[in-house]
């Protein structure tokens, strides 16, 4: 039997949290105070969240909006592991008002799954 692993990893920047996991665990729907931009190293995830069905295999960059309702399950095997930053909003506060041009008070991320390889490698190990 494969073993679980969720860790919470350190990181040196405040406002930011690093989460590491394998797991064939189904969470149920819960919310993040964070911006969450992760990627699935091994597996398949389905997930409802407040942008509709995600489906994200290996490879694939997935995201989550803070206060957004979503869950999470394996997808046609048995685990699937991922790795995930989360980002307080004041942290991304500055970035976001320099690439909307300070039009937006209320900033989202709007894919919740990326299926090309560029973001990706931004989490190579």
């Amino acid at each position: 039997m494969k073993k679980e692993r969720f860790a919470t990893l350190r990181c040196g920047m405040a406002g930011i949290h690093a989460v590491s996991a394998d797991t064939s665990f189904r969470f149920g729907r819960h919310t993040h105070d964070q911006f969450g931009i992760g990627l699935i190293d091994r597996g398949a995830q389905v997930s409802m969240s407040g942008r509709g069905r995600v489906e994200a295999v290996v490879g694939n960059v997935i995201t989550v909006n803070p206060g957004e309702v979503h869950d999470g399950s394996p997808l046609g095997t048995e685990s699937r592991s991922w790795r995930m930053l989360y980002f307080d909003p004041t942290v991304l506060s500055g970035a976001m008002q320099i690439l909307t041009e300070s039009r937006s008070g209320c900033v989202e991320l709007s894919s919740p799954v990326f299926r090309n390889r560029e973001p990706a490698v931004h989490f190579s190990t």
